[in-house]
């Protein structure tokens, strides 16, 4: 006798998994992005560009189905944002506290919120670490 197939996930624990995919290959895709870009561009590496129109293909079909992914690196630090800051950072020439490194973006399935980003913030070095 052959086994039962499992019972369908119930609609809100389906969404959740979707959620959860569509957060993962959302980051997967985000972290591949930026390891085929010149640094401090959008342009492909030269020796990547056949993949790299492969990878923005991908992007644009998630971005048609609603995802939206965001980095945050340069954005000024401001406490009323929905990042988690892994580590504040020390860094020369910053009059303000800034975002340095976007260590997992946020992204937005339909303008929600499905995957929270984690971020370092760089503090101006002259403040003498005072974080009041």
């Amino acid at each position: 006798m052959p086994p039962e197939p499992p019972e369908p996930p119930s609609p809100a624990a389906s969404d959740a998994l979707d959620a959860s995919v569509a957060a993962a290959v959302a980051t997967g895709l985000w972290r591949m992005r930026n390891r085929m870009v010149e640094p401090g561009t959008d342009r492909p590496l030269a020796d990547l560009r056949p993949l790299y129109r492969h990878l923005e293909a991908t992007w644009d079909a998630l971005t048609g189905a609603g995802i939206e992914i965001q980095s945050h690196d340069g954005d000024i630090a401001d406490p009323g944002l929905s990042l988690s800051v892994v580590a504040y950072q020390p860094t020369p020439g910053l009059d303000r506290d800034r975002i340095v490194e976007t260590i997992r973006p946020t992204v937005y399935l339909g303008g929600r919120i499905i995957q929270q980003g984690e971020v370092i913030v760089g503090t101006p070095t002259d403040d003498g670490g005072d974080r009041s």
